[in-house]
């Protein structure tokens, strides 16, 4: 038994290994996936639409950088922990909330009135309309 809980607690040192904090510019590098989210008190406060979202992440200066955008559903995927109930996000991410986050991508199949979001109450990938208001958490390539 004790070997399967040393095992458990190394693939998750693993798997959380590829997660770096700055904490003065608030935000966590991905460097397997070459991705730099945005983690600040914003992440928890601010609720848009997905279009309010989708413009908030273009005009956004963070941590330095400007060319923010809404993360894909499967770059959201990447940050989920279901190992770390309520929250389902990796621990090294400061600011979250178990709701709902929008990603980038709208659907055509439903005119574009829905799109998609990652509800990290469940850390399961959805879709609601593009008017609700969810929280945001910006993403951009590079390191």
């Amino acid at each position: 038994m004790r070997y399967l809980i040393l095992i458990i607690s190394l693939v998750a040192i693993l798997n959380a290994a590829s997660f770096q904090r700055d904490n003065q510019l608030q935000i966590v590098i991905d460097t397997e996936h070459s991705l730099v989210w945005m983690d600040s008190e914003a992440n928890i406060k601010l609720y848009f639409t997905h279009e309010e979202a989708d413009k908030y992440c273009e005009d956004l200066l963070h941590g330095t950088y400007s060319n923010w955008r809404l993360p894909e559903i499967e770059e959201l995927e990447l940050i989920v922990d279901k190992d770390n109930p309520p929250r389902n996000i990796y621990r090294v991410f400061r600011y979250s909330l178990n709701e709902g986050y929008w990603a980038s991508t709208a659907h055509w199949r439903t005119l574009w009135f829905y799109a998609d979001y990652m509800h990290f109450v469940s850390g399961t990938p959805y879709f609601d309309s593009r008017h609700k208001k969810k929280l945001v958490r910006c993403v951009r390539t590079g390191k």
